[in-house]
């Protein structure tokens, strides 16, 4: 019910490392004698023996979820032992960001980097693009006359098929955004740099970032996340992830006067519960503002 041809090559991988666990611990037992004890007594043990992080825990109770569910659905048990195990506590995690400071730290340092990484890095903090829907945009993807990228692939590293390009993680990740004229500029650059290095081809459909093997193949993001972390601990930035740089995306957005639902637009939420609920942070300074506002609004 996985490997089903539906679900994306970095999910069935994640689910397929998780089954080792669970396969494992019940091998040899008959799924219809697995009790809701046994299994809460599992997740326990994951959680102070093996010392997974509660993330991890849940991912493994929501695997299980699946895998009896389904064997209610093919009538293999009458019961789903898994009504009666309590799900996992699950913390919610503040999310790691650049601050004001940090982000002009930031952009200082990427004036001596190499140009393709520096348009890499400028497309992650500016656009709040996934690391993947980073590496998956080719050139015909910019309209250099209206200043947009239109994301529609999605560049995922799985140890069974390697690099694979697929679509972006849901429907609403498909989007055209709007770039700087900064990063455009830098972006025009680059592509006639491509030119000379490869002249007689035709660039629309290779890759901006590609791998190493040309142009027409794409990169690993599992390097672009190395070289990310590689130039952070370089400048004495905080050792942020592409991912992160979405983060600070999303609140140096927010921060400076954007508004929540073209924010959401921006990043490829399906809804802004989840922009508001997991991609802002609040620091000192935005609520000394927002307090001085509600002072001068009511003359306190």
């Amino acid at each position: 019910c996985i490997d089903n041809g539906e679900r994306k090559p970095k999910t069935v991988s994640f689910y397929h490392d998780t089954i080792k666990n669970i396969v494992a611990h019940f091998q040899g037992q008959i799924v219809q004698k697995i009790s809701a004890p046994a299994i809460q007594k599992f997740l326990i043990y994951l959680r102070t023996e093996k010392g997974f992080a509660p993330q991890n825990v849940h991912h493994h109770y929501r695997t299980l979820n699946m895998i009896f569910a389904y064997a209610v659905r093919q009538e293999l048990i009458v019961k789903n032992p898994m009504d009666k195990v309590d799900r996992p506590k699950l913390a919610r995690k503040r999310v790691d960001a650049l601050t004001q400071e940090e982000a002009a730290a930031f952009f200082a340092a990427l004036q001596e980097q190499p140009l393709d990484f520096r348009c890499l890095l400028h497309l992650l903090i500016t656009t709040g693009i996934r690391r993947g829907e980073c590496i998956g945009l080719k050139w015909g993807d910019l309209d250099e006359k209206c200043g947009t990228i239109t994301i529609q692939r999605n560049v995922v590293y799985t140890p069974q098929s390697g690099v694979v390009v697929g679509t972006p993680k849901t429907a609403a990740s498909v989007r055209v955004i709007p770039i700087m004229q900064s990063t455009l500029s830098m972006l025009l650059i680059l592509k006639a740099q491509r030119k000379r290095e490869n002249p007689g081809t035709i660039l629309a459909d290779s890759f901006i970032f590609p791998g190493e093997a040309g142009i027409f193949q794409a990169r690993d993001p599992n390097a672009v996340t190395r070289r990310v972390k590689r130039f952070m601990k370089a400048h004495g930035l905080p050792d942020l992830s592409p991912h992160d740089l979405r983060h600070s995306c999303a609140t140096l957005l927010l921060g400076n006067g954007a508004d929540i639902k073209s924010v959401q637009e921006i990043l490829g939420h399906v809804n802004a519960s989840t922009t508001l609920n997991f991609y802002i942070r609040t620091d000192l300074r935005q609520m000394q503002e927002a307090t001085e506002k509600l002072a001068a609004a009511f003359n306190l």
